[in-house]
């Protein structure tokens, strides 16, 4: 059986999913050459091409393929993209399915009978063949407050992906216990846990060793970094809860500390844009623009310096259930703050400080205490690489290939969701 292996075009800014795609990519390149069943990346758009050189994902009969230049373009200044308001396009009923017959043929003609989409694509069950997917959260019907997940026809059209993801899908892939919990109690009357698979996140730090001291002084010259600071990589949603260190980092002022935060991330997108400028306005107008430093979209060759660098991560996201950038401050041994959300508590457990996404007593109380005390640095430090030990890169590849194996499987018994005629309402049709 021929598997397509398919990208949903997230590009190298695209933040997580970008990083979740590429580490799936690496996982199954591994499988393939031991699994039974034939596996084939199905390129769907000439824009696949850049960002998997960049991660060397590309060779032409084992000959690797690198780019000589960083991937990491230029942003235009926000106001390139606060003048391009999104239209709210006409709201998807999703129990009418828009089968894509093109995609479907093309599919079809490659030999695909079963496909493995590396993030979550809109167009996964409009080929009409068996697929599986990840379900990365379902914020736009936990916290539908925030823009990203909610403005401009975006609840609608998420809505409409997961509820034909969970009639359709062979198989869904999610992230945790609650990630799956999430799922079978929002889309419960649509899918079971027969269906559900938890694969959890696994960043590509295997390959990532502590950088040397060249590395560290190229890049801390590169950006001219403070001497001490706390670090945050994260596109600039609002729901990534940057305003609360600002808030925090003004109470700190107050107090006469001197910590200071690094971002980078991007900010390629109207909703982006918007909180981005929000941003830098209230950093100037509670007097700590000079203890804010915006580096842009970092290239990735560049952050293990800028972890090790750092006095540790920041990150008071209100979205999980889980997230990858704790994990990846565990492998360069730095200590974590974090959200005291579901889903963060128990991935994080004792390897870090969580604290209230709404509080910047909190947020502030946190800092200040990594920032004075050596012990609890090192203590959490001991317990986040503890806990990463509990994680492994074969356990993970061996559990994508399971989750393969048993959807083919389901695929050669037909125990597949059974697509309707393209012309039929999705509410006819059955899920085996």
């Amino acid at each position: 059986m021929r598997i397509g292996i398919v990208r949903s075009l997230a590009t190298t800014v695209a933040g997580g999913v970008f990083q979740y795609e590429m580490t799936l990519l690496r996982a199954i390149s591994e499988i393939a050459t031991r699994f039974p069943e034939e596996l084939v990346y199905l390129s769907t758009h000439p824009a696949d091409i850049a960002p998997l050189a960049s991660v060397g994902g590309l060779n032409y009969r084992g000959l690797p393929i690198l780019p000589l230049a960083e991937l990491s373009p230029q942003q235009p200044p926000p106001e390139f993209y606060t003048r391009q308001q999104p239209p709210t396009p006409p709201p998807l009923d999703p129990n009418v399915v828009k089968f894509d017959d093109a995609g479907a043929n093309a599919f079809k003609d490659s030999g695909a009978k079963l496909l493995f989409m590396l993030s979550p694509s809109l167009a996964a069950f409009s080929f009409r063949l068996p697929f599986v997917t990840p379900i990365l959260d379902l914020n736009h019907r936990l916290q539908p407050q925030f823009p990203e997940v909610s403005a401009f026809g975006e609840s609608n059209r998420r809505e409409y992906f997961y509820i034909n993801t969970c009639r359709f899908a062979t198989l869904v892939v999610v992230d945790s216990e609650v990630g799956k919990d999430d799922v079978i109690r929002l889309y419960g009357n649509l899918i079971d846990e027969d269906r559900i698979r938890v694969l959890p996140y696994y960043p590509l730090i295997k390959e990532k060793p502590l950088p040397e001291r060249g590395d560290l002084e190229r890049v801390r010259a590169k950006y001219n970094l403070p001497k001490r600071y706390f670090f945050y990589p994260a596109q600039f949603w609002r729901h990534k809860n940057h305003a609360l260190i600002l808030h925090a980092m003004k109470l700190i002022a107050d107090e006469g500390g001197e910590q200071k935060v690094v971002f980078c991330g991007s900010y390629q997108h109207y909703t982006l844009a918007v909180n981005f400028q929000e941003l830098m306005a209230l950093a100037q107008k509670l007097g700590i623009g000079d203890r804010i430093r915006y580096l842009g979209t970092a290239p990735d060759q560049d952050m293990a310096a800028l972890y090790t660098l750092s006095s540790g991560l920041v990150m008071p996201t209100f979205f999980g259930p889980t997230n990858i950038p704790p994990l990846e401050a565990w492998h360069f041994e730095r200590p974590v703050i974090t959200s005291d959300i579901t889903g963060m508590r128990e991935q994080i457990g004792d390897g870090g400080l969580l604290v209230d996404p709404r509080s910047p007593q909190a947020l502030a109380g946190a800092m200040k205490r990594l920032w004075h005390d050596e012990a609890l640095r090192a203590q959490l430090v001991a317990h986040g690489s503890r806990r990463l030990a509990s994680y492994s890169w074969s356990t993970f590849v061996d559990k994508i290939a399971l989750i393969l194996a048993d959807a083919c499987g389901r695929v050669r018994a037909g125990r597949t969701p059974q697509y309707a005629d393209s012309k039929q309402r999705a509410s006819s049709m059955q899920c085996a």
